[in-house]
């Protein structure tokens, strides 16, 4: 699993095509990144592994914490289900007398552990699925699940465009949205998929890579 807050690695730093003060100063405020942070710029308290000497994080982004509700409300749902059984049966008709009681809390056990696990990975997958802008690179880490996730990176320098789309009610009224960098060449492109205030991030990148968007 890929350790996003770890100390930076010191190694020889690299020329970045613009800094920190070539960003307009209301798009840059440096914050402190809880747990639970989906928009964080310049982030005082966030490092990731290979990070260079002096490379600073100008923009930390995860999927807004509303894209959450599903997966946690089905959670909550499934939970409380179990407890429903016992006055489903007598409406129903059935009787469930003759199944051995450790034959039910066996499977109580293990029915609470899948939910458990689908919490958990649910949770996962939003944590560490990433998006780091620096003033050198871009850093998008994917996680799939326990073992699976992907890092890709690219430098300021390569990156040929950015913009982002915000469809819908929902997404309109949290202020969310899909931030797409293209990169040039071959090279694969980077996408923030429901990250906050989509605009100002995009704001941010443009002007790391000399537009104005």
């Amino acid at each position: 699993m890929e350790d996003i807050f770890v100390s930076p690695h010191h190694s020889k730093k690299e020329d970045a095509p613009m800094t920190r003060q070539d960003i307009e100063p209301e798009l840059i405020t440096k914050h402190h990144a809880h747990l639970f942070s989906s928009f964080c710029t310049d982030p005082h308290d966030v490092h990731f592994e290979n990070q260079e000497e002096d490379e600073k994080i100008l923009l930390f982004l995860r999927r807004h914490f509303i894209t959450n509700i599903s997966w946690i409300f089905i959670t909550i749902l499934l939970t409380l289900i179990p407890v429903l059984i016992p006055f489903l049966f007598p409406l129903l008709n059935l009787n469930i007398s003759f199944v051995p009681t450790g034959l039910i809390t066996i499977s109580f056990l293990f029915y609470y552990l899948a939910i458990f696990s689908y919490a958990l990975v649910s949770f996962m997958t939003w944590f560490y699925n990433i998006f780091i802008v620096t003033e050198q690179r871009i850093v998008d880490i994917d996680y799939s699940n326990t073992v699976i996730h992907n890092v890709a990176e690219t430098k300021m320098t390569h990156i040929h465009d950015v913009n982002y789309t915000q469809v819908g009610f929902i997404s309109s009224i949290f202020n969310y949205g899909n931030v797409f960098v293209q990169t040039a060449g071959s090279e694969v492109n980077f996408e923030a998929l429901s990250a906050p205030k989509p605009r100002e991030a995009t704001k941010i990148i443009a002007n790391l890579i000399g537009g104005k968007k």
